[in-house]
């Protein structure tokens, strides 16, 4: 229990650091590129972002799931077939979508040279980006949980973050292609070390080939990828969208207004990597009271925590912009403040889409984040036509509120609790400690 305890607490504290570092790294390349090149770069990126998400056919949760298995059992033969099995997979799938967004986007680029020379960049981090992602799961299924995080999470944005300031204070100046390079130069690093740890955790063996049949790995795996693939859009659709009817500098407002929203969203996303595992094991022990009394207070300390730096944002927000990444990005401070609304809606509901997850409810919880993604994006075309940036980030307001209502709905529906606060004011009971 104790060594539990402390891989959680080391893993909080590398995830808080690599977020931190995330946000750094936004503040050095807004002011570094500027408005307009900062917005072409988010795009970039979150478009790479969603490709490499296609490109790991969902293997990193089978990996995890699977080499923990046979991890347990001493399954050397199994271990290696599904390392293989899964890197092969995901090197091919991966390949071809980079092959694509080379081919596609240097035939849509012929007459921008300038954005021609991105697509090189952009497509060879979506290889990388995907092995460093799956070796790091299946570090992770090898009980090699710090090796699993410590690439991905930290290493890569903060190696980032100190190559980037290093560029820029020799004054030479920073273009998009070269903080793309740059980010294709740290991924390769990171993800050749993370080869070279997989290597040491999982040597070569006599792999036997049918340690997993085919098809229903496939097919789990792709259902897999359909759900993170429209999680990851749900976050990203605002830059999608505003590059897509937009100018650029609105685009780089509005990324700016994200960055900060990294900071607004970590004593939520701090509760979620906490508490999940903790509500997977209250429902498998079928400790329903307990489960509803934690649902119900992290809701209360979401929306505790959130509401005052909702506050802080409409009355400092613009200022605190300013401040942090330069006068020209003060118009994005309504978005921020929208996109803090967002996340107190989203904290109103509690951590009712990981309860799903947590509770064997995925098909469900796909179904939630369609529906929901796809309703913020209506919104969304309206809204940035009419208010540009603040129109993308009220458009979250609805994506998010209306997956933690859907969410709740099949949480009281098939598990029978309540992800909200109200569940204590019906039963009061529950704010106090009982002996299990």
């Amino acid at each position: 229990m104790r060594r539990v305890l402390k891989i959680g607490a080391l893993s909080l504290v590398l995830r808080c650091l690599g977020l931190v570092a995330s946000f750094l790294m936004g503040v050095l390349l807004a002011r570094a590129l500027g408005p307009a090149n900062y917005g072409i770069y988010g795009l970039i990126t979150t478009l790479v972002a969603l490709a490499m998400t296609a490109g790991v056919l969902g293997t990193p949760h089978l990996a995890v799931r699977d080499l923990s298995i046979f991890t347990a059992r001493g399954d050397r033969e199994a271990i290696a077939a599904t390392v293989s099995r899964f890197q092969r997979a995901t090197t091919i799938a991966s390949l071809a979508i980079a092959c694509a967004i080379a081919g596609v986007g240097w035939w849509l680029t012929g007459d921008q040279p300038r954005l021609r020379a991105l697509i090189l960049p952009a497509a060879a981090l979506v290889p990388l980006t995907a092995w460093t992602f799956l070796i790091a799961a299946e570090l992770r299924g090898l009980d090699q949980m710090m090796k699993g995080q410590w690439m991905d999470i930290f290493a890569r944005p903060a190696l980032a973050f100190v190559l980037t300031a290093a560029w820029v204070l020799t004054g030479m100046g920073l273009s998009i292609g070269e903080a793309l390079w740059i980010q294709v130069a740290v991924t390769a690093l990171t993800a050749s070390v993370s080869w070279v740890w997989i290597r040491q955790a999982a040597p070569p063996g006599n792999a036997r080939q049918n340690a997993l049949p085919e098809k229903p790995w496939l097919s789990a795996a792709l259902f897999l990828m359909a759900v993170d693939f429209i999680r990851t859009l749900g976050g990203t659709y605002g830059v999608v969208m505003m590059g897509w009817l937009d100018d650029d500098v609105a685009l780089g407002l509005f990324r700016v207004a994200l960055a900060c929203n990294i900071v607004v969203a970590l004593p939520v996303t701090i509760l979620h990597v906490i508490l999940a595992p903790n509500v997977a094991q209250l429902y498998k022990e079928g400790r329903k009271a307990e489960l509803q009394r934690l649902l119900s207070l992290t809701s209360i300390a979401m929306v505790a925590m959130v509401t005052p730096i909702t506050i802080a944002a409409y009355f400092l927000g613009r200022s605190a912009i300013e401040l942090v990444f330069g006068l020209e990005y003060g118009p994005a401070w309504p978005a921020l403040f929208y996109l803090c609304v967002a996340q107190l809606v989203y904290g109103l509901f509690g951590m009712a889409p990981i309860l799903l997850a947590m509770c064997e409810r995925e098909q469900k919880l796909f179904t939630v984040f369609l529906v929901s993604t796809l309703a913020g994006a209506i919104a969304a075309y309206p809204l940035i036509m009419s208010q540009s940036a603040a129109g993308a980030a009220v458009a979250m307001i609805v994506s998010n509120g209306l997956t933690g209502l859907l969410a709740w709905h099949v949480g009281r529906k098939d598990l029978g609790v309540d992800s909200t606060p109200v569940s204590l004011f019906r039963r009061p009971h529950l704010l106090r400690t009982h002996a299990p």
